[in-house]
């Protein structure tokens, strides 16, 4: 994904009531001169893109500079294309800046801004720290995103560090989505951040009618029921012989998630993880997709030596196998990160999808979000219920998101969309409310359950991981870092300390993991003692201790 861009020449859309009382919000912020957040919630497809282009011309227009985030390298191009063909015209040059860039692509880049030749730049979380003239205004596009969170040190949010560097620049941060995050409803909810909200789509097209199928009927009803349900077969040939597209989205790779035998209760599971290893039939190997650790599949159990192994579940290679026996004359393409290898395949099969060539798409959650293809009516969510059985607090939230943002790529043309949510428990309260598209009733219900528990945004999380290649030393240090936290929530006072406990994924790449979860209202300074401690507490060579303050994910 290099900087080359294709200029889309786009005519520009007379804006509706509600984006142009959100416009008028964001310009009245950027006219004070002083920080300010704003939070613009809209519904998929209610042309938020087109609300920060106006914005972004406002800065440009008065010299202003500005940064503009994505959640990830594949949406950059998209959305360069778009500001491009709004500000080329006035001779503004846009940046791109993501991982994917070479060292002289970053370079340029980067002279590009500092120079102030260019004043605008698009990219993932790393643009945060562009060095742009005259900073007047800050986008974070799908503000509510996991991938904001950088996992390795230095441990940012792009989001929070786009707010800081709005506050001491004193300029405006809009922050936006279709599912915001509990945080910043939160903050609108304490008067923190403004609000604009564009509850319909353009143009008044409907929100797609999403209808819920319970799995456990459908495989009471036959043996050995498909991954796909019969009424989500007959709706996938429907609109194959109308000619509209459709997108199936099942959020795990590869064919089979696990080989076992029913034998002797062997399963096969990586050697450096406390995972099983994932059955790809592209190349008939197992991987793991934690280390990347690849081997032979077995074709009979090493454990009894029993011909009957067997493969079960199912991953994105399956879906699209079965879809293309429902289908046989349809042009499928899969989408995750097995058969995006290849540079630029990503932009192309998106290029070929939008342009017709391709009728059904099947994908992981690359798709899930951010794509415009007026031509989908149909989108099918397999396993509904895979992202609410993880041991997260924010397991609903993701969920809830994540179905809300699936289901919004259908229905984004003429003909009205409609989306089938596969699930084994359908009346899951996120499931639930995503069906209604009702996230006021969500956030109201899950910010109760927070509130009991002091879990963000009410209280802030610290989480301390111990790592180590043997598990009783990792546990035995993990005893005595329990200890000295007592003595620091005894010190602040209002910090609850919970673990040790093993991580919920106890090994990974051969390192055993126990970890100690702090919740608190007195972030700064538990921080501060935190930022001693580790000078001070007295750690084996062999083992690692990782302090991440305010963590997205407790994996």
């Amino acid at each position: 994904l290099g900087d080359q861009e294709t200029v889309v020449t786009e005519t520009r859309p007379v804006l509706t009531e509600e984006q142009d009382v959100a416009v008028a919000a964001i310009h009245k912020a950027i006219s004070a001169e002083t920080f300010s957040v704003r939070l613009l919630h809209g519904v998929t497809g209610s042309g938020k893109t087109e609300v920060y282009l106006n914005a972004v011309e406002k800065i440009v227009a008065e010299g202003g500079g500005v940064i503009f985030l994505v959640p990830e390298v594949a949406l950059a191009p998209q959305t360069v294309g778009r500001v491009r063909a709004r500000l080329e015209a006035r001779g503004v040059h846009t940046v791109v800046w993501h991982s994917h860039l070479s060292e002289g692509e970053r370079y340029d880049a980067w002279k590009a801004l500092a120079s102030g030749e260019a004043h605008v730049v698009v990219g993932a979380r790393s643009a945060v720290f562009a060095p742009v003239q005259n900073l007047k205004l800050m986008i974070v596009d799908e503000e509510h995103e996991p991938s904001y969170k950088q996992e390795e040190s230095p441990r940012y949010n792009g989001r929070d560090v786009a707010v800081y560097r709005a506050l001491i620049n004193k300029s405006v941060c809009v922050l936006g989505s279709a599912t915001p995050s509990l945080e910043s409803l939160y903050n609108v909810e304490r008067g923190k951040y403004g609000v604009d909200k564009i509850l319909n789509r353009v143009d008044h097209r409907q929100l797609p009618k999403i209808h819920l199928v319970d799995m456990r009927r459908e495989a009471l009803q036959g043996k050995g029921a498909s991954p796909i349900s019969r009424m989500l077969a007959d709706k996938l040939v429907d609109r194959f012989e109308k000619k509209e597209q459709s997108i199936l989205f099942l959020n795990r790779r590869g064919f089979s998630t696990s080989i076992l035998c029913p034998d002797c209760g062997y399963v096969a599971t990586c050697e450096h993880c406390s995972i099983p290893m994932t059955f790809h039939r592209t190349d008939g190997k197992l991987r793991c997709h934690l280390c990347a650790e690849v081997r032979e599949a077995p074709h009979k159990c090493p454990e009894c030596q029993s011909l009957n192994i067997r493969k079960k579940g199912l991953g994105t290679q399956k879906i699209e196998d079965i879809v293309q026996k429902i289908l046989p004359r349809a042009k499928i393409v899969r989408m995750d990160a097995d058969s995006m290898s290849k540079k630029n395949l990503y932009r192309k099969i998106l290029n070929d999808f939008r342009i017709g060539k391709i009728d059904l798409l099947v994908g992981t959650q690359m798709i899930a979000k951010g794509l415009h293809f007026p031509n989908v009516t149909l989108v099918g969510i397999i396993h509904a219920d895979l992202s609410l059985h993880i041991p997260d607090f924010r397991a609903g939230e993701r969920t809830f998101q994540l179905l809300t943002q699936v289901a919004g790529r259908a229905g984004r043309g003429e003909v009205e969309g409609e989306v089938y949510v596969q699930s084994f428990t359908p009346f899951h309260p996120a499931i639930q409310y995503a069906r209604r598209h009702d996230y006021v009733g969500f956030y109201e219900q899950e910010i109760e359950f927070r509130q009991q528990l002091n879990y963000p945004p009410v209280g802030r999380v610290a989480l301390l991981t111990l790592r180590g290649r043997s598990e009783d030393r990792v546990k035995f240090v993990a005893d005595h870092l329990r200890r000295e936290m007592d003595t620091v929530a005894k010190e602040l006072g209002e910090v609850v300390v919970a673990g040790p406990a093993p991580a919920p994924l106890l090994r990974a790449e051969n390192f055993y993991r126990y970890q100690i979860m702090l919740r608190t209202s007195r972030m700064p300074q538990l921080s501060r003692k935190l930022s001693a401690l580790r000078e001070t507490f007295q750690i084996p060579e062999d083992l690692r201790l990782v302090i991440d303050i305010d963590p997205m994910s407790l994996s």
